[in-house]
């Protein structure tokens, strides 16, 4: 059998590890330079900034399982961050037990492992698609690169709807599944700063425009100066999505005086909008998606709740369904 996958995150990279596994002919495609998805750290002269994916937890024995793989190979490391937490203008330490990874040296790390070895091509954008009953065609600027008896959507719920369009109308639960919004947007910052700033290494930041505060250099792998990553809650990353970067970096800078309680000095800022992040808490949770008539499967932090760890559980549950 020989699958297509669309797009190299987490979700992509598990469903292909597993089916590769199982012995069928996979290939991989994604529009960026490289793997990674939201898990994607950026590159920089004075180390790894993480603009997407902060941390990952493992709370099923088969993440688990996966991630001790990691932890073997030095894929993952642990983080022991020091949080805190700023919620009605208060901020307190919020101290707890819960096991946290990170990629090693950068985010994308599980997610290039997984692919190790799996045909992938990067800077690909699939921008058509054709069904015939049987197999489908990939298109991309017009070139065709191949006909695949299956075919998996590893990407966010309106990019898998826009390219899915051709056959919506065959299927009353695509219809159905592309009704409500699943992912919501998130507006990320770093901004550099002169010197240490604040005593902890995370916030949890509640009833505010930002909804997370992380030090960069407290990861291994990432930039050693005082870099701060901040997230947008999805309510302002909605009403601010089409700002310009000076705008948000501005609002960034306000935003961690604010919190901090103390005068800001940026060295540097970088903004990155992502527009399909965060989940929406009512969307409802499939797993996975697998239509046998039309062979195709859909997968992704999107069907099944959110975060890194279920965006994992639903590749490898679309391997198992397309394989029995």
């Amino acid at each position: 059998m020989t699958i297509a996958i669309i797009g190299a995150g987490i979700a992509g990279a598990a469903c292909a590890a597993a089916l590769t596994q199982q012995g069928h002919d996979v290939v991989v495609f994604d529009k960026g330079r490289s793997a990674g998805g939201r898990m994607s750290s950026k590159r920089t002269e004075q180390g790894y900034l993480d603009l997407g994916a902060q941390y990952f937890t493992a709370r099923s024995d088969a993440f688990r399982a996966q991630c001790d793989k990691w932890l073997q190979t030095d894929t993952i490391s642990r983080w022991n961050g020091r949080l805190a937490v700023f919620d009605g203008g208060n901020l307190m330490p919020s101290p707890d037990n819960t096991e946290r990874y990170i990629g090693q040296p950068a985010m994308q790390a599980p997610v290039v492992q997984l692919l190790n070895n799996i045909h992938l091509q990067c800077n690909c954008q699939i921008d058509q698609l054709q069904f015939d009953g049987k197999y489908w065609q990939l298109f991309s600027k017009g070139i065709a690169l191949g006909s695949f008896s299956q075919l998996v959507l590893a990407i966010p719920q309106q990019q898998a709807q826009q390219l899915l369009q051709p056959v919506l109308t065959q299927s009353a639960r695509l219809t159905t599944l592309f009704a409500a919004t699943a992912l919501l947007p998130c507006w990320a910052v770093n901004i550099q700063l002169e010197q240490p700033f604040l005593p902890y290494d995370a916030i949890f930041v509640k009833n505010h425009p930002l909804s997370w505060l992380a030090r960069q250099a407290s990861k291994p792998g990432r930039c050693s100066a005082e870099h701060w990553l901040l997230h947008f809650s999805p309510a302002f990353s909605a009403q601010h999505l089409e700002a310009s970067t000076e705008v948000i970096a501005e609002q960034a800078v306000i935003a961690l005086q604010q919190i901090s309680g103390q005068p800001i000095n940026a060295v540097t800022t970088l903004c990155h909008r992502w527009r399909y992040a965060q989940q929406a808490a009512e969307f409802p949770v499939a797993g996975a998606i697998y239509l046998p008539a039309l062979a195709l499967g859909l997968a992704g932090d999107w069907l099944n709740g959110g975060r890194v760890e279920n965006a994992w559980l639903s590749g490898v549950q679309l391997a198992e369904e397309l394989t029995l």
